[in-house]
């Protein structure tokens, strides 16, 4: 064994909201020792200095590389160390008569390292698919908040006078939100408990939609192929962008991002039984926007329509078609997210300028593709990412052209 070989090192930390333990191993295994340091940006440094150099480390594991580890891994990353995501094993899986303490939590993922299992590379929680994530967090928050106005009002508005209670039931969310906001501040009891609701309510949407508007400006400029995927909206995409993170080359396959997602269904065969079980793991959120767009494509794609059908006929369930659904639909948002700028067909914002310059209403376009003139809109104006749609809409634009030509 060379003199090179005897310095390299193995490095495990564990991270924490105030301070990170790390945990050193020479390379035999052997465990050097455990440092505590602050987790701020000299921290970072000290932690780094103690290591070594990069020539001389094999590589770091990190616990929770996406929260309290974030900072130490762009650090880390930024001075050229191999840094991989660990996952050390919960309570009910440790095995028994194991210490848990942050020492013995750093050693273990050190020992990852040093045997190459329960390794992956860490997201890129930087650039673009950041803002997303923020954006998203604050959107979530705003949607949730506004639900809470919305059953608080709804439970006052019960128990309200009935002249009052009878103007305001039965109308639709946009003119409820309107009829409460519009009340006046002045008054006291009911009438100020729904107002102060209906301008909260009124706020939070307007602050929502906002954030949403920002979103898309997001993905337009970095993912438009994302937004291309046929029912895949603003949320659902910035969704998708985030599970992906900043390097969705780190996804070696279709098939690893499908299970990252949580659609890949998993063996539970024995003895002479083949069969496979649901996922329950993966990223929740990304698969909640799979599911979004499956069921979207359900109602309004042809080709999901016939499908369904199919394997209707094949005696599989409404649950066990969607799941289906939901793995084709991942293999297809994977290539968006490894090619995020290759858009095929025309764009939206040619569209209208043609229309226009036709002379032809938005109500005649969508008598002549049989859809509504607002669909037509939303097309227009990039509300409606549907690649189909649009490659439809813009070979109508161009047949017409050649009939006034």
């Amino acid at each position: 064994m060379s003199e090179l070989e005897k310095d390299l090192v193995f490095a495990g930390v564990d991270a924490h909201k105030d301070t990170h333990t790390l945990c050193l191993l020479d390379h035999m295994g052997r465990a050097i020792g455990t440092f505590r340091f602050a987790a701020d940006a000299k921290g970072y440094d000290a932690l780094a200095g103690k290591i070594g150099g990069p020539a001389t480390c094999v590589g770091v594991g990190v616990e929770g590389t996406g929260s309290y580890g974030a900072g130490l891994t762009r650090r880390l990353l930024e001075l050229g160390y191999c840094v991989h995501e660990v996952m050390v094993p919960g309570r009910a899986r440790r095995k028994p008569g194991r210490p848990k303490s942050d020492p013995a939590d750093a050693e273990v993922s050190a020992r990852q390292v040093l045997a190459r299992v329960n390794l992956s590379k860490p997201k890129d929680q930087s650039g673009w698919t950041e803002e997303l994530r923020q954006l998203m967090i604050a959107r979530d928050r705003l949607v949730q908040a506004t639900s809470a106005m919305i059953n608080a009002a709804k439970s006052l508005i019960v128990t309200a006078p009935e002249d009052l209670r009878s103007s305001l039931e039965g109308l639709s969310r946009k003119n409820l939100r309107t009829a409460l906001s519009t009340l006046d501040p002045a008054a006291g009891g009911i009438i100020l408990a729904l107002g102060s609701l209906g301008r909260a309510w009124e706020l939070q949407d307007r602050e929502a939609d906002a954030i949403e508007e920002r979103m898309k400006r997001v993905l337009e400029a970095n993912a438009p192929a994302l937004l291309a995927v046929y029912g895949c909206g603003t949320v659902s995409a910035a969704a998708l962008a985030v599970a992906g993170g900043g390097n969705p080359e780190r996804l070696e396959s279709e098939a690893e991002f499908a299970s990252l997602c949580g659609v890949a269904p998993l063996l539970a065969s024995s003895g002479k039984t083949e069969r496979h079980r649901l996922n329950r793991g993966g990223d929740r959120r990304a698969n909640r926007a799979l599911y979004q767009i499956a069921v979207t494509r359900m109602s309004y794609d042809q080709r999901t329509k016939d499908y369904v059908a199919k394997r209707k006929r094949d005696g599989k369930s409404k649950k066990e078609t969607i799941r289906c659904l939901k793995r084709y639909i991942a293999r297809e948002v994977f290539r968006a997210l490894r090619r995020p700028l290759e858009v095929k067909g025309p764009s939206w914002k040619n569209l209208r300028p043609a229309r226009q310059a036709l002379g032809i209403t938005l109500v005649e376009v969508g008598k002549a593709l049989n859809v509504g003139f607002q669909r037509v809109s939303y097309a227009e104006t990039g509300r409606l990412m549907n690649a189909k749609f649009l490659e439809e809409y813009d070979a109508w634009l161009k047949s017409q052209l050649r009939i006034v030509g």
